[in-house]
């Protein structure tokens, strides 16, 4: 009894292990990320201050890797199969960061996670970062509120609204990552322009 209950025992593990290995495995979702679309701002002499980039401040369902589209003005959805190489505030972080660096008007720039001391620090608030549909044209809107404070007193020193459209040339994914590339490199160019001016009047 017991040898036909080890067999019977061997025989179900063995149909188990092939039942899985037949099932197909799901593709694992694309990761995409904001391109450049054109030269960043580049300064002739950096100030002496350092800035820090805070991670946005965002709220579900912008605060997650979801590439959103939003077919009315009640129901976000969420593309199939991509995402985001990071969360949304994640991606705009390092895009703002990347512009700023690169247009040398600072002495040094880092990130939230750095633990360098910094004289300036810019928060930010995103509250808008999706495609939104109007009939059969598509839209990217991106809205974020911006503030540079001073690390010494921290007071306020400049704030400002950005609310950005850009058009999709269709609902496809590749379109809709081109959008919001070309929105996020028009918000960067504007901010880092209007981050070191902020700066430059208060020294």
């Amino acid at each position: 009894m017991n040898s036909r209950l080890k067999a019977m025992a061997v025989l179900l593990a063995a149909l188990s292990t092939a039942a899985c290995t037949v099932l197909p495995r799901p593709e694992p979702p694309r990761a995409m990320d904001l391109a450049v679309v054109s030269a960043p701002v580049d300064f002739e002499k950096p100030l002496q201050s350092s800035l820090r980039i805070h991670t946005p401040l965002a709220s579900d369902p912008m605060d997650s890797s979801a590439i959103l589209l939003k077919p009315t003005p009640y129901e976000f959805q969420a593309y199939p199969k991509a995402r985001w190489r990071d969360s949304a505030p994640v991606v705009i972080r390092d895009y703002l960061a990347r512009h700023l660096r690169n247009s040398r008007g600072f002495r040094n720039v880092v990130i939230d996670t750095s633990a360098a001391n910094t004289e300036h620090s810019l928060l930010t608030e995103l509250s808008a970062f999706q495609v939104v549909q109007h009939g059969k044209r598509h839209q990217v809107v991106l809205e974020l509120h911006a503030e540079v404070i001073s690390e010494q007193s921290g007071s306020s020193l400049c704030i400002r609204n950005w609310s950005i459209q850009e058009m999709a040339a269709s609902s496809e994914l590749e379109s809709a990552v081109e959008a919001f590339s070309r929105a996020s490199n028009t918000l960067a160019t504007e901010l880092t322009d209007w981050a070191w001016s902020c700066v430059q009047r208060a020294q």
